[in-house]
């Protein structure tokens, strides 16, 4: 089904329809909405503050219903902006509408301002603002794609905001840690030709140093807690994962040992 865009103007009575799918207009004098196909016409005024307080309605509403928080506090501590944590949220399992978003956003907004301000307090209003603004700022880049279903807005990744999504779980990638430690150690070795892969290497090295992996030599780092997966992802990322091998070791060097547990203690990864 052609996927159409309707576009307004802000000038009184004065409408236009254009099916360019791949592309959204939101400049200061327009909006442009997403609506799956011609019959389900948005009922919005063509007036910016009106629609602005459309949504600010619908998120002042979901704040009454009371749910389990759809983010745990280890994934909201991750996430460094209320855009980073909306496309997280909007990426989960299942349907999300904007009452949903609206309501998860505020308190991500407010433990990312406390962080940073803890002797201060945003106000209600305040964070309501920050929810609208974020919205506006993921559909004027054109990261998600908004719907009309009865009383709220369904809300969906477009094909740019799934690529961002992307970048920002490699960015913010990090091993699960269950809780305790088993004694053991996983090791991940990089055999790679620098001549031919170097950009690859170097990008391998500062990501493990990132992640908090111990290296015991240029090309050898361990870790405590299995990290198969995200060794994985980041190899294949940089094309070099036929080069990168993991395994889980049961001993080691006293001395190295010694030094690597003394190092995860401070990060307090054991």
């Amino acid at each position: 089904m052609l996927e159409n865009y309707f576009e307004y103007n802000f000038t009184p009575q004065y409408k236009t329809k254009t099916k360019e799918a791949n592309k959204i207009h939101f400049q200061n004098q327009y909006i442009c909405m997403y609506f799956g196909n011609e019959d389900s016409l948005m009922n919005f005024d063509d007036s910016m503050t009106y629609y602005k307080n459309q949504l600010s309605s619908i998120v002042r509403a979901s704040l009454r219903k009371q749910k389990q928080p759809m983010l745990t506090e280890e994934q909201k501590e991750r996430l460094k902006s209320a855009a980073q944590t909306a496309l997280t949220l909007i990426a989960l399992p299942g349907a999300i509408f904007l009452g949903e978003l609206g309501r998860e956003l505020l308190q991500g907004i407010e433990s990312m301002f406390y962080r940073k301000n803890p002797l201060l307090k945003l106000s209600q209003k305040d964070k309501e603002r920050k929810v609208v603004r974020t919205v506006y700022y993921l559909k004027e880049h054109g990261f998600i794609r908004m719907k009309r279903t009865g009383n709220d807005i369904r809300i969906t990744l477009s094909k740019l905001g799934k690529q961002k999504l992307s970048k920002i779980d490699f960015d913010y990638l990090s091993i699960p840690n269950p809780g305790s430690w088993n004694g053991k150690w996983w090791q991940v070795a990089a055999d790679i030709p620098t001549k031919k892969y170097r950009r690859g290497a170097d990008m391998l090295r500062q990501k493990v140093k990132d992640m908090r992996f111990f290296p015991l030599q240029r090309t050898l780092w361990f870790y405590p807690h299995d990290p198969r997966s995200e060794i994985e992802f980041i190899s294949k990322h940089y094309g070099i994962s036929r080069f990168v091998t993991v395994m889980e070791v049961n001993r080691l060097d006293k001395d190295d040992e010694r030094k690597m547990k003394k190092y995860f203690k401070l990060e307090k990864i054991i």
